[in-house]
């Protein structure tokens, strides 16, 4: 099951647990509705702020808004406030069904490089480590592509590695020694995908991948 699959999941299940509780306190009759416990309400909206954070991001209206709540003076310990962090649970879903939400998609494109890193792996451990510094290599440029979009950087459709590299590393989105890593594993990339196979070595596509997956886990991840 991919992120974007488990997310959905979760959400799934807070709505159903958030219904289960709400209905027991006489939910959705205003006359008949009691307060939860607040042991049940610290608990679902703990559960729905870590959700919406990982789901929509710390700067998403939905999250600050149950952010506000949760350390409210008034309703932090108020579990009147329940329907309204259910509330708040049921936008952010709906939010993420219809695609509207874009820190996923940053989860979702770190699973993929994940995926396409250990294959590499596995290419270079079975001696195939020329067509997996290619595959890592392209990893790599697509990462570079995505954090510059990140950094509303410009992004031409025929750039390369080395000009994505050097206007991160001038925007600041990483530093000059970084810079340095990125230009000499842009180099095996580029001395695999044009045959210069002796220039390059089996240990050095081993690095290349632990690093390439290091540096994306920190920045994408």
């Amino acid at each position: 099951m991919n992120i974007e699959a488990r997310l959905s999941e979760a959400f799934a299940e807070l709505i159903a647990e958030g219904e289960r509780v709400l209905r027991a306190s006489g939910w959705p009759s205003n006359d008949d509705y009691r307060h939860p416990e607040n042991a049940d309400y610290l608990r679902f909206r703990t559960e729905a702020l870590n959700l919406i954070r990982r789901a929509c991001g710390e700067d998403s209206d939905h999250y600050r808004e149950l952010r506000r709540i949760a350390e409210g003076k008034g309703t932090s310990l108020n579990s009147y406030y329940y329907r309204d962090c259910f509330g708040i649970l049921q936008a952010a879903m709906r939010d993420f069904s219809r695609g509207l939400l874009f820190e996923v998609r940053n989860l979702v494109a770190a699973e993929l490089f994940v995926d396409f890193l250990e294959q590499a792996e596995h290419l270079v451990q079975n001696g195939f480590h020329v067509p997996a510094a290619s595959l890592a290599g392209a990893v790599l440029e697509d990462g570079l592509r995505k954090l510059s979009a990140k950094a509303n950087l410009e992004v031409p459709e025929k750039t390369k590695i080395d000009r994505l590299n050097a206007d991160l590393a001038r925007a600041g989105v990483y530093s000059k020694l970084v810079q340095k890593n990125i230009t000499a594993y842009a180099d095996i990339r580029n001395n695999a995908d044009h045959g210069h196979f002796d220039k390059f070595t089996s240990s050095d596509v081993e690095s290349m991948v632990a690093w390439v997956g290091r540096f994306l886990t920190e920045h994408l991840g």
